[in-house]
């Protein structure tokens, strides 16, 4: 296992050069390495080809050419196989190892997750471990920060509730544990000026690019990690502090459970998805959906008639009137045409938009502390209740123990440690798991994108993969790559703009799927608006002539042309 107090052992983490570059380095021609880089020995090559990466787009394209033409990365196959293939030859061991339960969760059915769970999945599929790691978090600053706007949230309240809570907040921020923490020199996002050859990919932000390390001194990752392993703690200052945390939490929850229903969370949700039902580029004939905005208001009416507040009256009262005016769209319906049309002309989506404007001028006049803001803080607190919670080292611990790539590096020296009966299998499989990983990290930096693997399991597919792109004018692209077992290749290209507009064209030659998602585009549409988001177009292509597919070498062409974006 990794002493993740040993800089030393976390250099395991952090490989001194990208397997996948090294393997295109090592079958290029000289030729094809000159048109690139002028250097002769590897090291050199290996470093002039990441700094021009960082400054030279030209450079980038051609070097992402030898990677997609390499013949080893060409062949390696899809990770979930090689996932397979490493857990048959781990069994042939009576006692278990850790890496296999990791391996297990990324054999989940995709049947069976939750939206959550599949972007944790991609969040820990190892081709965002160099960043994860170099934006840890120090818990103790995520309290002190949670604490500061806690405080400053309360200090306008006339409550004595809420001024009792922002006092206890601004004790908490006075003991000696958090007065001693600082924000980090480098702050999550930045590059040092020990990292300027390499950039970053964060999950949440697919137009950045995935950290491809020269030699990276563990140390210059950025001071908030290296601060966060050498730090040494009081474990009783620690269980002090968590006390203090626990007993702040309790009055917030007692105090937040006494809130006029009006203010429940739940009910500002369902105002949101009600809202984005009755945006106009929703409410056409194809979109429209008259029952889950009835039952939407209903949940609404439910909640708002446990209120004690004198406001409650005013919005029953304009709640009355919508049921009116929907029952009678009800009585007239026939075709989902009909009942746009007399949604419409009964003006209820104006009547809903100003009711949602009542309520909103309600909790806008309450106490502070009933703000959703509040709520929000609570739950970060929540987190941090516990002296292990505040330990600094428990991000890491938690990082490296649930990453696949962090798992494996572990797992190499795990493998010799155990003397495994079949450790030369095992070794091959993890090597060629962790060459697919970094394949994947290099395609990212390369393409100034995000290109990533399908971290869980499906029956019906025998190879996937996701690739990730923001343009100049703040739109996304997603390339969805797959090839199923009964209906051959796929591929979906989706856009989203305007924050939740999307478009989708798929692509397909399949004529039995055609027609089955020509069935489901209903289900489809419904599903995405309940998500809050507005499907403007959903379109079935054959597919287009062969091309080199992203990640992303005509992707910028194919792009702006495959994604027509109409009003």
């Amino acid at each position: 296992m990794i002493n993740i107090s040993d800089f030393k052992q976390l250099g395991i983490i952090l490989p001194n050069t990208n397997k996948a570059l090294a393997q295109v380095l090592t079958e290029s021609t000289h030729k094809e390495l000159e048109t690139i880089t002028q250097g002769k020995d590897l090291k050199t090559v290996l470093g002039n080809l990441l700094k021009q990466s960082g400054e030279t787009p030209e450079s980038n394209k051609e070097l992402l050419q030898l990677v997609k033409n390499n013949p080893t990365l060409k062949n390696l196959g899809d990770v979930t196989t090689t996932i397979k293939d490493l857990l048959t030859a781990l069994k042939t061991d009576k006692n278990p190892l850790p890496i296999e339960k990791t391996l297990q969760t990324f054999l989940s059915d995709v049947k069976d997750l939750k939206n959550s769970e599949i972007k944790q999945k991609l969040e820990n599929s190892g081709v965002f471990l160099e960043s994860k790691i170099k934006n840890v978090k120090n818990p103790q600053l995520e309290l002190k920060n949670t604490l500061t706007s806690l405080a400053k949230n309360l200090q306008e309240s006339n409550s004595p509730t809420s001024r009792v809570v922002a006092n206890e907040a601004k004790v908490i921020l006075s003991t000696e544990v958090l007065k001693s923490v600082k924000a980090p020199l480098v702050q999550a996002g930045q590059t040092s000026t020990a990292s300027t050859t390499s950039a970053t990919l964060s999950p949440t932000s697919p137009s950045q690019t995935a950290q491809v390390p020269v030699t990276p001194s563990p140390q210059k990752q950025g001071s908030n990690l290296e601060n966060i392993l050498t730090t040494k703690e009081n474990p009783k200052a620690l269980e002090q502090l968590s006390s203090k945390v626990q007993t702040l939490i309790t009055k917030l929850q007692s105090t937040l459970s006494k809130a006029d229903a009006i203010h429940s969370p739940v009910l500002s949700q369902v105002m949101e998805k009600l809202e984005h039902k009755l945006e106009p580029k929703v409410l056409t004939p194809e979109n429209f959906k008259f029952t889950p905005i009835k039952e939407s208001l209903e949940q609404v009416s439910s909640i708002v008639s446990k209120s004690f507040t004198m406001e409650s009256k005013s919005l029953l009262g304009s709640l009355e009137k919508i049921f009116l005016a929907l029952k009678t769209v009800d009585q007239t319906a026939t075709t989902p045409k009909v009942s746009l049309e007399s949604f419409l002309d009964k003006k209820i989506p104006q009547q809903i938009i100003q009711f949602s404007e009542d309520i909103k001028n309600v909790i806008q006049k309450a106490e502070p502390i009933f703000h959703k803001d509040t709520q929000t803080l609570l739950n970060k607190l929540e987190t941090l209740n516990t002296p292990q919670k505040l330990h600094p080292q428990s991000n890491v611990k938690e990082l490296i123990s649930t990453d696949l790539k962090a798992v494996l590096l572990q797992a190499g020296e795990e493998i010799v440690k155990a003397n495994h009966p079949n450790q030369a299998e095992v070794t091959k499989q993890i090597d060629k798991l962790s060459l697919q990983i970094d394949n994947y990290q290099l395609l990212s930096h390369l393409s100034n994108g995000t290109s990533l693997y399908l971290p869980f399991s499906w029956d019906m597919m025998e190879d996937g993969n996701i690739q990730m792109k923001k343009s100049d004018d703040d739109k996304f692209y997603c390339d969805i790559d797959l090839k199923l077992k009964e209906y051959g290749e796929l591929n979906l290209k989706l856009t989203l703009f305007e924050e939740n507009q999307l478009n989708l064209h798929i692509y397909s030659s399949n004529e039995e799927f055609k027609e089955i998602v020509k069935q489901n585009i209903p289900s489809l549409r419904s599903a995405l608006i309940d998500t809050q988001i507005t499907p403007r177009e959903i379109r079935i292509f054959e597919p287009k002539a062969k091309q080199q597919n992203s990640p992303y070498g005509a992707v910028e062409d194919e792009l702006q042309i495959g994604f027509e974006v109409k009003a």
